[in-house]
């Protein structure tokens, strides 16, 4: 899943994209309301971590600019602004939750996978295709019941394949979700990525249900019908 975090406080910015990346997620970072229009503008990203208190336009305007485009990507603010009136004015201008700083990180955590959730096609906690199962909120994944130790992009790139199993994954795909604004652009980032959860997950079993598809795309399981 791929984020966007605003947030102009450097050092704080900095921490959190460290620790969410090593959860699974892409994560781009935009330090004032100008930029992130500008980024999500660009890029689908499936869920916004808003800072309220920003540099020339705060975090209610780029909410407010968000929701005039109607994107329906949710929206997490975070801030030190705790009032029930702030709040409020958040969530009646379309913020989805409402977390207060100072914060425990995996309250954010939490509350990021939860928002995630809330759309059909990201319900589920526990994923499973076959005998390949991937738990989001241990960041553990099985096959046959045998543990697969995954890094944190191998991670990304299967819970995405298994959200759309039985469905072409194209490589364009699997950039946009699963890549943030710093990827280099080599050609084979994707096939090396994928090639290597291959193996891991044929290491826990017989051959992995993941085919690649020639000058097309990846597809998890059975081909939907």
């Amino acid at each position: 899943m791929r984020l966007l975090l605003v947030e102009d406080d450097d050092s704080l910015a900095k921490a959190l994209r460290r620790g969410l990346v090593a959860k699974g997620f892409a994560v781009d970072h935009a330090d004032s309301a100008e930029f992130a229009a500008v980024l999500v503008g660009e890029n689908p990203y499936d869920l916004v971590v808003l800072d309220l208190a920003l540099p020339g336009a705060d975090g209610l305007s780029l909410l407010d600019t968000l929701r005039a485009r109607r994107s329906a990507v949710p929206v997490l603010i975070l801030t030190a602004r705790g009032s029930v009136e702030d709040r409020v004015k958040g969530l009646d201008r379309g913020a989805d939750d409402y977390l207060r700083k100072p914060f425990a990180f995996s309250e954010l955590v939490a509350r990021i996978r939860a928002l995630l959730r809330r759309g059909d096609s990201l319900a589920a906690v526990v994923l499973r295709v076959g005998d390949v199962e991937l738990d989001t909120r241990r960041f553990e994944v099985r096959r046959g019941g045998a543990r697969v130790t995954l890094t944190a992009k191998e991670f990304a790139i299967l819970e995405y394949l298994l959200r759309h199993a039985g469905e072409l994954v194209t490589r364009s795909m699997l950039l946009e979700h699963c890549w943030d604004e710093s990827y280099e652009g080599l050609s084979n980032l994707v096939d090396v990525h994928v090639s290597r959860l291959r193996r891991k997950l044929e290491s826990a079993g017989a051959a992995a249900p993941l085919r690649s598809i020639r000058g097309a795309g990846y597809v998890f399981g059975e081909i939907a019908r």
